[in-house]
């Protein structure tokens, strides 16, 4: 009796792992003044490439990241470059073949936990890559560093 419930355990474990989401982060850059960080992370839901997503979120260099909270998306895209023009202007570079699911041209302080009067603006660059990647090593680019 105890073989029968051994394989429906087992099922019933590997079912519930599947509606897990795995995060994974990809690139942090600190705004020219260091205030603010944009982070480049996958989302994973599963093992298809279609329940893969790259999100782009930005805060306060204090506070830790919500993935839940972000600004740009998109699917079949695995790389960007981020560009901090000012300490309120962003440029995000993504592969020209990726699928947008969200994109904010201006993120709002409230809707990412720093002052509400607070703003970045945000210019999106498509660009040719190969297989969703640019053959680039470096990803965060801001002009105080440069």
């Amino acid at each position: 009796m105890n073989l029968k419930i051994a394989p429906v355990v087992v099922v019933l474990f590997m079912l519930s792992a599947c509606g897990s989401e795995k995060t994974d982060l990809l690139v942090e850059c600190p705004s020219p003044d260091g205030n603010k960080i944009a982070t480049l992370y996958r989302v994973s839901s599963g093992d298809g490439d279609v329940n893969r997503e790259t999100r782009l979120n930005v805060r306060p260099a204090a506070s830790p990241m919500d993935s839940s909270m972000f600004s740009f998306s998109m699917r079949h895209g695995h790389d960007a470059i981020i560009r901090w023009i000012t300490n309120d202007r962003l440029e995000l570079t993504y592969p020209l073949d990726a699928i947008l699911t969200h994109q904010e041209n201006v993120i709002f302080g409230s809707s990412q936990t720093f002052s509400s009067s607070d703003q970045v603006r945000v210019s999106y660059i498509e660009k040719p890559s190969t297989h969703g990647y640019f053959v680039v090593e470096k990803r965060c680019f801001n002009q105080a560093h440069e």
